[in-house]
């Protein structure tokens, strides 16, 4: 009867770390970026009484005979379930989740690891970090602009609330719209100077405002018209640049797209300042006179706001209105993500049935991408626990009820040969 009771003992072990597993799986069922775990049993060494024998010419052949040897069973291996799990929007700009492959990259004070919970925040210096202080892998933007990302060069991201954008000066200006052909042909004392106002920057920041005039409109040879181009800034008068704007007889410019200008500053700032203004676009037909003007650069400007894509580029809007990335989130991948060690805190480390970690740029390869403002929410089916649950339950009693049957057994026995 022994070999009955260690066999209902090893049903018992393995049927209680069954429900171990369940118990934990159910504990983490809102625990963001948790992985469910699976128990798979073996068979345990059975005892060969007989190995069998072949078939002879006389005689058939034999199966051969085997017992328990009294371990019936056991944990072949607790198996984890990396599939992807729901995503849940938490308006937090510091969260991401993850769609598709790969693991958010942390170093810790025990070295590198991989994770899929990706709610993270900010800590004092600005630093992504996770719940427990590790620091988010990735590269950071030089001058706002992300070049040379690689394995070799991840590093710790930083976002500074108080961190600004310094000022660019105007290297070129447009004017679009349309001068009205008939002034050309006004009476005499009609005024016929249209003007359009561009504001451009120095290289220190400071707006200046300009006056593209456009005067002394005539008739040209082709039957076209020529306007006086000439920019100013007020309350001077100086020309700081001018040049001729010709129109064909069907409104389009023939002659004068670029009007080139020297602006001489006084504020310390680069000068002169030299930029073109682009006139292409401009028409000279019979309609009323409508112009816009518009220039690049601008003020320094301090971050305001900042929002993550699919790309893991962490992209601030600054006071200025003007975006540039700031840093780049970095994933790793793995060949056999089930072989990462779990070290807790929904943290994993590399392995040597996991595979060397691959990084690289989300949504690229074969990289999933990022979801800001959510994180990944845990897999666990909390209809397939409860039915493993009470298949654990069945199990145990069922592996108890045979140790109760056996100990009757035994009892029957010594009974009929007590004196």
């Amino acid at each position: 009867m022994s070999g009955s009771l260690y066999a209902a003992i090893s049903g018992l072990n393995a049927e209680q770390a069954l429900l171990g597993v369940v118990s934990e799986n159910i504990a983490n069922a809102n625990t963001t970026g948790y992985k469910s775990s699976h128990v798979t049993f073996g068979q345990a060494m059975e005892e060969t009484l007989s190995g069998g024998t072949a078939p002879t010419a006389t005689l058939g052949g034999t199966n051969p005979e085997q017992i328990s040897a009294g371990a019936a069973v056991g944990v072949d291996g607790v198996n984890v379930n990396m599939s992807q799990g729901s995503l849940q929007t938490t308006g937090i700009a510091t969260n991401m989740a993850i769609q598709g492959n790969g693991f958010f990259v942390v170093r810790s004070p025990q070295g590198i690891q991989y994770t899929r919970a990706g709610d993270f925040t900010l800590d004092a210096q600005g630093q992504l970090v996770n719940p427990q202080g590790g620091l988010v892998q990735g590269w950071t933007a030089v001058n706002g602009k992300l070049t040379g990302e690689s394995a070799g060069n991840i590093g710790a991201i930083v976002i500074q609330p108080g961190m600004t954008m310094p000022p660019s000066a105007t290297s070129s200006a447009t004017v679009t719209g349309n001068l009205n052909a008939a002034l050309a042909s006004a009476p005499a004392g009609t005024n016929t100077e249209r003007t359009v106002p561009l504001t451009v920057y120095d290289s220190l920041g400071n707006p200046v405002t300009l006056d593209i005039n456009f005067s002394n409109p005539t008739v040209s040879s082709g039957n076209g018209t020529s306007w006086t181009a000439t920019v100013t800034a007020p309350p001077s008068t100086t020309s700081l640049g001018s040049g001729t704007v010709t129109f064909g007889p069907t409104g389009a410019i023939t002659s004068g797209q670029t009007l080139a200008v020297s602006l001489t500053t006084t504020d310390g700032s680069t000068s002169p300042q030299t930029f073109n203004i682009n006139l292409s676009g401009m028409t000279g037909d019979a309609a009323s006179t409508q112009l816009t003007a518009s220039a690049n650069g601008y003020p320094q400007g301090s971050l305001s706001n900042y929002t993550v894509g699919s790309d893991g580029v962490i992209t601030g809007t600054f006071s200025n209105g003007q975006t540039q990335p700031i840093a780049q989130v970095a994933l790793a991948n793995f060949s056999n993500n089930a072989g990462l060690v779990n070290v807790g805190n929904t943290m994993w480390q590399q392995s040597a049935n996991s595979g060397t970690p691959q990084v690289g740029q989300p949504a690229s390869g074969n990289f999933g991408s990022i979801a800001g403002g959510s994180v990944e929410e845990s897999n666990v089916s909390l209809a397939n626990q409860f039915v493993n649950m009470i298949m654990a339950q069945q199990g145990y009693q069922a592996n108890a009820k045979v140790i109760s049957v056996a100990q009757a057994l035994d009892t029957t026995l010594v009974n009929t040969i007590a004196p």
